[in-house]
């Protein structure tokens, strides 16, 4: 987890601690406000179709897809903590992720993101520079753009979910 995923996690934490440690009622309303707020966050990392493309270097589709979906808790703490601030927030964006050819990522940025929130951008771009996936198989660095979506789930199951396409491999 990323050290601003980790700030934000004990900000929460913290606050809902202090709303319940001492402030009454009007404490405890505000903590129970801010976790409904975050209640109901999605992000869907699950981009399946059409396939991924390798043009350049050589990582498994499947492979890709499971480490980025490994991340989906980081993922979705850069979300609750960005909704706090926008209750409202929804929508896609698309990371390229440049893996180098030992699997580490070298090179993370924003290919596009209807999200408009320039410090939820910033914690998924610091999120997906701590991953780690296997060396490509040719020992050349692919370059990876993966689609993400991040929507509010009502109550009933029912959510209102951005097409956010599919991820492409390559350049």
């Amino acid at each position: 987890m990323g050290l601003v995923t980790l700030l934000a996690v004990s900000l929460l934490e913290s606050a809902a601690g202090e709303a319940l440690r001492g402030e009454g009622a009007a404490g405890s309303q505000a903590t129970e406000v801010a976790q409904e707020r975050v209640r109901g966050l999605v992000v869907d990392t699950s981009a399946v179709s059409p396939p991924l493309r390798v043009r350049h270097g050589s990582l498994e589709p499947e492979k890709i897809r499971e480490i980025v979906s490994g991340h989906s808790g980081a993922l979705q703490s850069c979300y609750a903590e960005a909704a706090l601030s926008n209750p409202t927030l929804d929508g896609t964006c698309r990371l390229r992720i440049v893996v180098d050819r030992d699997g580490s990522v070298g090179l993370a940025s924003m290919q596009g993101s209807t999200l408009h929130t320039l410090s939820m951008e910033r914690c998924l771009l610091q999120e997906a520079r701590t991953w780690r996936f296997p060396a490509p198989a040719d020992g050349r660095a692919v370059a990876i753009e993966y689609p993400l979506a991040f929507r509010r789930e009502e109550p009933g199951g029912t959510s209102a979910a951005p097409d956010a396409g599919s991820p492409a491999v390559g350049r």
